[in-house]
């Protein structure tokens, strides 16, 4: 048997498990180089049975797969011996058998060893490791200074501000170790850091206003950080599945992105025990001023599709990283159109630079330590990219009023039927078939109108492993749905009813709580957001029934129904059935609309349907089937993000060269973060409270006999998860079910003066406020208000127990 020696520096060791903890090492070249982009045959001597290696459907066969990868040996790299170890961190890894309702992709996610470095391990392997193990806070000499630190440097107090306050006398008292701004922005660089930032040039053939950076970081780091992450450790899946409704497995159900038949199709391509990693992306211009300025950024934004979406989706999981600020240049060629072809060019440029070393894992592997330390053999294929129409038609490299998920051009925008999808076969085959000079920029972009192609001609996604634009393309809620709804849905409706009667139809409904109260109409509305398309959702079609044409009430019922039933986050098959129909019915009944000349323009009726978003709707089912619910990839994490990465940042800046001003930042944002999650979790021990906790929650002294949602919300909290989950600031929902039965339990050992505010009406848990939103009223008016004629008698009644002395208010 050969000896075991390191793929890259050659040294030798002993046994194959120092190998890959000699590969895990954060400080070592071999882990920096390329990120640990391994062969594993080189350094095992048995070659597992080899798998089918057919390149996934609508993969170009012209790029190459590198060696063949397989996996074997003794120890713990035979991935074919038996069950993989437990990884403590999802039960289909631990050897457990799937329920009945589900299959699961064998030999999928296999771990080889649980000698990988985690988050603390990274945290002890600091170079000011030797003075934590005496004071943990180190720099900060205690506890509480590290809270006062931490505070300054979260809030928005200038340098000037920060030092003012540490010469208050009372803050002297304190004895800090810093006595200034400057001091204390020292002692924030000295804390662990995590990827980081870099500066490129890009050469450019043609002139423009200024040089052209790029910063950007590793995004194998940034996904390896992400991966590795404490506050994700109960929340990550690795094995591709298909669920069913039922046991007898009849109708397909699609939720999270392992789920789809993407995953388990790009399993299929992967050797034996390969874990996929599947890769977020997310870009989008922001305004980095208001008002004045004109300055915009455009964030490149990493997550991790194997977080759950129900964590993903949150806007405070801090689940998407900043990995690159793309250039916004400004060219000096006179023509408007190939300066945005230049654009579109220098765009793909700068993704394929910042995403090599993904594109390379997901060829060749990677290997990556969970939260717990069991190592995996990681492959990173593009899951999805979050991105609005007109992006998603440049990085699908097709030009405007063209589809960028099937061949429909703007003219069959209104079919009632699904175009062919614009694979990435396809896409590359017309490239190859332009035969002009891409430095001919008019001639090239001439020779691309047959196709109508926007004039990139090395796009990103070429070189990328199981990147096809017709699947990590999705359909997006806040741009394609909800703003779709109120450009054209809510302005065919204005027309029809006219602007006045809707807006009083709208106004005059009651108020409910927990919906929005248009009382002055929504026809006059500025700067309308998603959250303002929600509400009016809400009541589009009782507004229209009975005051317009059937026809038109049944079109604009059945792109209602394709939207709700489209943010479903765990469709199936007779959910993607059901949206089909709905779209059949808008087919067959849109023709009232421009019969009713509901199709306004600025000034004349318009006469066909040339709707990029009516068309991609055509997508919704099929985009289901290979990425799961599509809800999981809507654009208001990642909006919200933008405040977070770039707005908040930049205004801390002195608006002068923002780029690398916000790189410092999140860099410092990062280091405080990542070291609150690490000192808390090095001092959990300590806390004799957590330990009798812990002892308790070992004693199994639970009811194993609930129901299984039951147990899930009654079952207390381990406390690494409880602190973990106070750090990402997540909010959880109230089990009121729970309650009531706490409540029925106390009642009956302690009898109630008052009627409890929690309590069951049949099968639906009703909780009512202690303080009511409105005080103040008179029971007459409250009575004529809400059309409650037997209040007065109610309250008598009830709360006064018969007596006739009523209250004036209540």
């Amino acid at each position: 048997m050969p000896t075991p020696t390191c793929p890259k520096c050659g040294k030798v060791f002993t046994k194959d498990s120092s190998v890959t903890r000699h590969l895990s090492q954060p400080r070592t070249s071999c882990h920096s180089s390329v990120r640990d982009i391994v062969d594993v045959l080189e350094f095992t001597d048995v070659v597992p049975p080899q798998r089918s290696r057919n390149l996934p459907q609508n993969l170009d066969a012209s790029v190459g797969m590198g060696q063949e990868f397989g996996v074997g040996g003794d120890s713990q790299f035979d991935a074919q011996a038996g069950d993989s170890m437990d990884t403590s961190l999802d039960g289909d890894l631990a050897g457990n058998s799937p329920p009945p309702n589900e299959e699961w992709y064998e030999g999928a996610a296999k771990c080889y060893s649980q000698d990988g470095v985690t988050f603390l391990d990274l945290f002890d392997a600091d170079e000011h490791a030797d003075y934590r193990k005496e004071n943990l806070f180190y720099p900060f000499t205690l506890r509480e200074e590290w809270e006062i630190a931490d505070f300054l440097l979260h809030s928005a107090l200038s340098m000037a501000a920060i030092n003012n306050f540490l010469q208050l006398s009372m803050i002297k008292r304190l004895q800090l170790s810093f006595n200034n701004a400057k001091d204390l922005q020292s002692w924030a660089e000295m804390l662990p850091k995590g990827p980081s930032w870099k500066c490129q040039l890009i050469p450019s053939l043609h002139g423009t206003k200024s040089p052209i950076r790029l910063f950007w970081r590793d995004p194998v780091e940034c996904l390896e950080s992400l991966f590795s992450n404490p506050l994700f450790h109960d929340q990550l899946d690795f094995i591709p599945r298909r669920i069913y409704k039922t046991a007898a497995r009849l109708l397909h159900v699609y939720s999270e992105w392992l789920t789809g038949d993407a995953a388990w199709s790009i399993q299929d391509q992967l050797p034996q025990g390969a874990t996929i990693l599947g890769t977020v992306l997310s870009s989008d211009k922001t305004n980095v001023t208001m008002m004045t300025g004109a300055r915009v950024a455009h964030p490149l934004l990493l997550g991790l599709a194997n977080v759950r979406m129900r964590t993903r989706t949150k806007l405070l999981s801090k689940v998407f990283m900043l990995v690159a600020l793309l250039p916004i240049p400004q060219y000096l060629h006179p023509n408007q159109c190939m300066r945005g072809m230049l654009e579109d060019r220098l765009i793909h440029e700068c993704l394929s630079i910042v995403l090599q070393p993904l594109m390379k894992a997901a060829e060749l592997g990677i290997m990556m330590s969970d939260p717990v330390g069991n190592i995996h053999h990681c492959f990173t294929p593009l899951a999805a990219y979050i991105v609005d129409t007109p992006e998603a038609c440049m990085l699908a490299c097709v030009r405007g009023k063209t589809s960028p998920f099937t061949l429909a051009s703007y003219l069959q925008f209104g079919d009632n039927f699904r175009h062919p999808a614009r694979t990435r076969a396809i896409t590359l085959e017309q490239l190859a078939s332009v035969d002009v000079d891409p430095n001919d920029l008019e001639a090239f972009f001439a020779a691309c109108t047959e196709f109508r192609l926007n004039g990139v001609f090395t796009p990103f996604w070429k070189n990328w492993w199981f990147g096809d634009p017709a699947i990590f393309l999705t359909l997006e809620a806040l741009h394609h749905w909800h703003k779709q709804f109120y450009d054209h849905d809510v302005q065919w409706c204005l027309v029809v009813l006219g602007a006045v009667e809707f807006d009083f139809q709208i106004s005059i409904l009651q108020p409910v709580t927990g919906y929005r109260h248009f009382s002055n109409g929504i026809s006059k509305l500025k700067q309308v957001t998603g959250r303002v398309h929600h509400d009016i959702q809400r009541y589009i079609v009782g507004l229209i029934a009975g005051a317009a044409p059937h026809r038109f009430v049944v079109a604009i019922r059945a792109l209602m129904d394709v939207w709700y039933l489209a943010q479903s986050p765990s469709p199936d098959d007779s959910i993607l059935a059901s949206i089909d129909r709905s779209l059949t019915i808008f087919h067959d009944n849109k023709d009232v609309i421009m019969t009713l000349g509901a199709r306004m323009g600025m000034k004349r009726v318009i006469k066909n349907w040339h709707i990029p978003k009516l068309e991609l709707m055509q997508s919704i089912t099929a985009s289901m089937s290979q990425v799961g619910a599509l809800i999981q990839w809507s654009a208001d994490a990642t909006k919200h993000a933008h405040v977070s990465k770039i707005k908040d940042p930049a205004w801390r800046t002195n608006n002068n060269d923002y780029d690398p001003q916000i790189c410092c930042h999140l860099d410092q944002a990062e280091k405080l973060h990542c070291f609150a999650i690490a000192t808390t979790l090095k001092s959990l021990p300590a806390d004799p409270d957590l330990k009798e906790l812990r002892e308790h929650e070992g004693d199994g002294g639970w009811d194993k006999d609930e129901d299984e949602d039951e147990e899930e919300s009654s079952e207390p909290m381990d406390p690494r998860s409880a602190l973990l989950e106070e750090l990402n600031h997540t909010r959880t929902s109230s089990n009121y079910f729970g309650e009531i039965r706490m409540l029925a339990a106390r009642c009956n050992e302690i009898p109630q003066a008052h009627p409890p505010h929690t309590f069951l009406a049949g099968g639906t848990a009703i909780h009512l406020n202690s303080n009511p939103t409105r005080t103040g009223l008179k029971i007459n008016e409250v009575a004529d208000q809400f059309n409650i004629p037997d209040l007065q008698y109610a309250v008598e009644t009830t709360t006064l127990r018969g007596t006739n002395d009523a209250p004036d208010c209540v």
